[in-house]
């Protein structure tokens, strides 16, 4: 089987964030059914570390935006809401690549994530063959700035914008081969499959033992905006509630980010933010409990996963793990928190004992194991995608006998 990965948004082959990770547990996933060909134009001179997938193409391509665009787009939706180019232009540059390497090497399965990705690359040429990781709903984007929206037409025009994309979208996955979703709660389409996310991460940590340091870790892409966002705010507004109650606090910032945003960091009491980390498991060793600030966004955290993996209790905002319902529990596997005050509460309550720490730890590595675990992202990517393939190739043969 010859694939063809087309990235457009995150790293691959570096893993810096949790999109990042999704990309790279794709391809691996895809890597065990056929030959992969990955095509970015996110990166240049990309190089593969992954057995049988190369890098034909690593040239980075910007999306051009024009405030015509979005009033071109508007008029379109209104008149053809079910119509995906009325949501996002497409690039020819991207196109045409893409199209050339398709003409050439005839790939039997086409995979890109996310829904504006497919769009903009102009893959819907493809649906016979075309995979879509949709990950984050398009939706939830346009509902978060609806509720954000301080205007009441501009929340109205959110609103009707998400109805109507939603619409797309489910119309758009229902034709396809195949999509996945990372949201078990938040499906864009009856066709599409729940995928959980996985890390890369296969060390073992230890238990928790020192309690000493007082250490608590937070790891996220600082150039995302809503890791961004959470990391300051908790800084800002949590940080110093736990430092009033354990003074020898110390919070732990691993995560790219922008020098400006690591030297205001480090210039907080109790705060060590040390970028970019070659080895993220010996962070998590060190660390007591792990914070999951995180405000606003869609699809599911990677680095909640992590942390269930990482042997280390856990505290997090609703949005932190939104769409974990139901596997993993408030008080078994991690703690909740709806606001500052029960934020700061909890994370001193971890870090004030051993036993319930390590409890939670234990049941929540478990429930990592159980449901999150490489084996089986790698096999409902396999199965879904090959059942998929047999079909269509079955249904196109009783045709041509026909």
């Amino acid at each position: 089987m010859k694939i063809l990965f087309v990235v457009t948004k995150c790293n691959i082959f570096r893993i810096n964030s949790g999109g990042a990770n999704r990309n790279n547990m794709f391809v691996k996933a895809l890597s065990e059914m056929g030959h992969v060909d990955v095509v970015s134009f996110y990166e240049e001179g990309l190089k593969s570390n992954i057995k049988n997938c190369d890098v034909i193409y690593s040239e980075i391509i910007h999306d051009k935006h024009h405030y015509v665009d979005f009033v071109i787009s508007w008029i379109f939706m209104s008149l053809s809401p079910s119509n995906p180019y009325s949501y996002y232009r497409r690039d020819k540059k991207k196109e045409a690549v893409i199209d050339g390497f398709v003409r050439r090497n005839n790939y039997d399965i086409i995979v890109c994530r996310y829904i504006d990705s497919v769009i903009k690359c102009g893959l819907l040429k493809y649906k016979d063959r075309l995979v879509i990781d949709v990950d984050e709903n398009p939706t939830n984007r346009l509902k978060y700035l609806a509720a954000q929206a301080k205007i009441r037409l501009l929340k109205w025009k959110k609103i009707y914008e998400s109805k109507r994309i939603g619409l797309m979208v489910e119309k758009l996955l229902g034709e396809v081969l195949c999509s996945f979703h990372s949201n078990q709660l938040e499906p864009p389409s009856p066709r599409s499959v729940f995928l959980l996310n996985t890390i890369g991460i296969t060390k073992s940590i230890p238990d928790v033992t020192d309690f000493n340091s007082n250490r608590i870790l937070y790891v996220g892409c600082l150039n995302f905006f809503p890791s961004k966002h959470g990391i300051c705010y908790f800084v800002e507004n949590i940080f110093p509630l736990i430092r009033a109650q354990v003074q020898d606090a110390e919070l732990c910032v691993v995560g790219e980010g922008n020098p400006e945003l690591i030297t205001w960091l480090n210039e907080k009491e109790g705060v060590k933010a040390l970028g970019r980390v070659e080895d993220l498991t010996v962070e998590y060793q060190k660390t007591n409990v792990v914070v999951i600030p995180i405000y606003h966004g869609s699809g599911t955290s990677v680095k909640f996963v992590e942390a269930l993996f990482m042997n280390r209790p856990i505290v997090s905002t609703p949005v932190g793990v939104r769409g974990f319902e139901g596997i993993c529990n408030d008080g078994v596997h991690y703690m909740l928190a709806e606001n500052d005050e029960a934020f700061a509460a909890k994370t001193i309550e971890l870090l004030s004992s051993a036993e319930k720490s390590r409890q939670m730890a234990h049941d929540a590595y478990r429930v990592a194991a159980q449901n999150f675990a490489q084996e089986k992202f790698f096999e409902i990517v396999r199965r879904e995608i090959q059942s998929r393939s047999s079909s269509l190739a079955l249904a196109t043969h009783s045709v041509n006998v026909e």
